[in-house]
């Protein structure tokens, strides 16, 4: 085969046989209905797209295998274990999208598909800290990551699109060559089977569901610790920043206004935007742009600059966080919307 047909099928492959897998989940009958509450859509959807996303990466990346992309080790050294990781949270996700698990269930197997994973994938090792103290961080950062990606996922294309955005750019913070570059070509294959997944999502015919964003949550949350590897935990941390800021002011806000941080709710900034009257495509294209923006400044950060551009970008959404709060949500709040 030659070299142009197989990079033809190595981009254009993932994107094609994802969108067609998706046409198979409309069709499974698996639906999100509206509740009167955070699900606002006018009718049920069909739901976990993601099932057609992650099936295609782990399908892609075993055909690259036996091309020859990924190296004969992509199963024990970490790329493996982080796509396996994926599998799991996304089937967790699954049956929580036709059965609706409780929350504590849900959130006790998330906490053994993070530690598992913070045990068995990429170790990360920090100076002056103990190995399990950095396992156990590394833990805490997977939970944080699919629960983030979940948070997010409200509003069409936005947590999908960004999150595609966000791997990609992982994928380049990793490069190309050592043992790193399998779990890049994972995340690069995620992103595209995620476009595919998009040509369904953005028009509001079908949902990821929490299949998609547990699984991809963890997906990216494996590869940021590839990322971290590779240059700095702040490096990793930036290219999350757009997730991270809006969920964890968020958690913060409810907390402090006495509200309960474990059910669901319409108070993330992307949500208000959607309830002052925003069309879904122009909040996903700005948090498409945040990402894009934090994945250039983690690629451009020296690693002893990059805490302070962390913070610098942190701040910097926190003010635009805070300048909403204060206008659109007390306008939404007066107006009992």
């Amino acid at each position: 085969m030659s070299p142009e047909i197989l990079a033809g099928l190595r981009f254009a492959g993932p994107v094609l046989l994802s969108a067609l897998l998706c046409a198979l989940v409309v069709r499974s009958g698996i639906r999100d209905a509206p509740d009167g509450g955070r699900k606002t859509q006018k009718t049920a959807v069909p739901n976990s797209g993601g099932v057609a996303i992650l099936l295609t990466t782990a399908l892609a990346a075993w055909l690259a295998a036996q091309a020859g992309l990924l190296s004969n080790a992509w199963l024990d050294n970490g790329a493996g274990t982080i796509l396996a990781a994926a599998l799991v949270a996304g089937v967790i996700g699954l049956v929580d999208d036709i059965s609706s698990m409780s929350a504590r269930l849900k959130l006790f197997l998330l906490v053994i598909v993070s530690v598992t994973l913070a045990w068995l994938g990429p170790q990360l090792t920090l100076p002056g800290m103990p190995a399990f103290v950095a396992t156990a961080g590394v833990a805490l950062w997977l939970l944080i990551t699919m629960n983030a990606v979940n948070f997010m996922d409200g509003s069409n294309g936005l947590a999908m699109g960004a999150s595609a955005i966000m791997l990609v750019g992982a994928a380049n913070l990793v490069g190309g060559s050592g043992p790193a570059s399998d779990t890049a070509h994972i995340a690069v294959t995620a992103s595209l089977a995620i476009l595919g997944f998009l040509a369904w999502n953005l028009p509001g015919r079908l949902y990821a569901g929490d299949s998609g964003s547990l699984g991809i949550g963890a997906l990216f949350g494996g590869a940021s610790i590839v990322v971290a590897q590779a240059t700095t935990v702040w490096t990793a941390a930036i290219l999350f920043l757009p997730f991270l800021v809006d969920v964890m002011l968020t958690i913060l806000w409810r907390a402090r206004s006495g509200r309960s941080v474990m059910t669901a709710h319409r108070e993330h900034a992307y949500q208000l935007m959607i309830r002052g009257g925003w069309a879904h495509l122009p909040v996903a294209a700005i948090w498409w742009s945040f990402s894009g923006i934090c994945w250039f400044a983690a690629a451009r950060a020296p690693a002893h600059l990059a805490i302070w551009v962390f913070l610098g970008l942190a701040a910097a959404g926190s003010v635009l966080w805070f300048g909403q709060r204060l206008t659109l949500g007390r306008h939404l709040e007066a107006d009992g919307r």
